[in-house]
C-alpha cells in the first residue's frame, strides 16, 4: 500500500533539499539516514486495536464504547498507535516540542495506515477536516500547527478538504501533557468558540496528534455540535 502526502510548491522542495544537505535526515529507531522513519521501521510499528480511548476495553464502535458515548461529545475516534513506549511518541515530541517539523508526514502516513488496515477509507474520503487549533500565542511559540500539518498531509492522501477557521482557541491554556485528567478538563473548559453559528455541515473529522483523556477534542467538538454540527469524528497519531 502507498502512503501519500501533501503536495509541495518549489520554494518549499528546494529548501527541503538543503536542509537535508546540511543537516541529514537519520530514521528514529535505526539511524538510517535518508528519512525520518524508514519503511522497515515504519512496517513495525504496532496500530492500535479498537480500543475505547475512555476506558480501555475493546468495543465494536470506533474507539468509543457505548458506555462512554455519554461522557464525551466526540461520535468516533480513529488513533494509528500507543504514545508511551513508541518511536511514534518520541516523533511527536520532537514535532511539538523540538519543532522538528518535517516529521508531521510520517506521522501522518501512521495514520493513513490504520485507516487503510481496518478499510475505514469511506469515513474519510472527501470529508471536511478541521485541525485542532493552536492559541495564536502558542502559534508563535511554535512556529506552526501540528494538526494543521497533519491535516493537509490527510487532506491529500483521502481527498478532503480542509477548514482551519471555523473554531478558533479563545483562551490560552497550559500544555495539557503536564496535567492529570481532572487538571485536563478544567483547563480545556470554554477554550474554543465557533467562527459561526450556523455551520452548514453535517459531519466533520477533528485533527490532533494525541488523544489522551480526549477533553480537548470533546470541547471542540461540542462548540462544532453547538454550531449545527451532527456528526464529529477525532483522528489522531497516538493515544497515551
Amino acid at each position: 500500500m502507498q502512503y501519500t502526502g501533501r503536495k509541495k510548491d518549489k520554494f518549499s522542495q528546494i529548501w527541503e533539499f538543503l536542509l537535508d544537505c546540511l543537516f541529514p535526515k537519520h530514521c528514529f529507531v535505526c539511524q538510517k539516514e535518508g528519512e525520518y522513519l524508514c519503511s522497515a521501521c515504519f512496517d513495525k510499528i504496532e496500530l492500535a486495536d479498537n480500543k475505547c480511548y475512555l476506558c480501555g476495553t475493546m468495543t465494536q464502535e470506533l474507539g468509543i464504547c457505548s458506555a462512554c458515548q455519554k461522557l464525551t461529545d466526540i461520535d468516533s475516534v480513529i488513533v494509528a498507535t500507543a504514545y508511551d513506549n513508541n518511536v511514534a511518541g518520541l516523533m511527536v515530541e520532537a514535532l511539538k516540542y523540538n519543532f522538528v517539523e518535517p516529521i508531521a508526514p510520517a506521522l501522518a502516513k501512521l495514520i493513513q495506515k490504520r485507516i487503510f488496515r481496518d478499510k475505514l477509507e469511506t469515513i474519510v474520503i472527501q470529508k471536511t477536516l478541521i485541525p485542532i487549533p493552536l492559541h495564536k500565542k502558542r502559534f508563535l511559540e511554535r512556529g506552526f500547527n501540528q494538526s494543521q500539518l497533519l491535516a493537509e498531509e490527510l487532506s491529500h492522501c483521502f481527498q478532503c478538504r480542509i477548514e482551519s477557521n471555523l473554531i478558533k482557541r479563545v483562551r490560552y491554556t497550559s500544555q495539557q501533557a503536564k496535567l492529570t485528567r481532572a487538571e485536563r478538563l478544567v483547563n480545556i473548559k470554554e477554550a474554543f468558540a465557533v467562527k459561526s453559528f450556523s455551520l452548514d455541515l453535517q459531519e466533520v473529522i477533528l485533527v490532533d496528534d494525541v488523544i489522551t483523556t480526549g477533553s480537548t477534542l470533546s470541547g471542540a467538538a461540542k462548540v462544532l455540535k453547538q454550531a449545527g454540527v451532527k456528526k464529529v469524528i477525532a483522528v489522531a497519531v497516538c493515544h497515551g
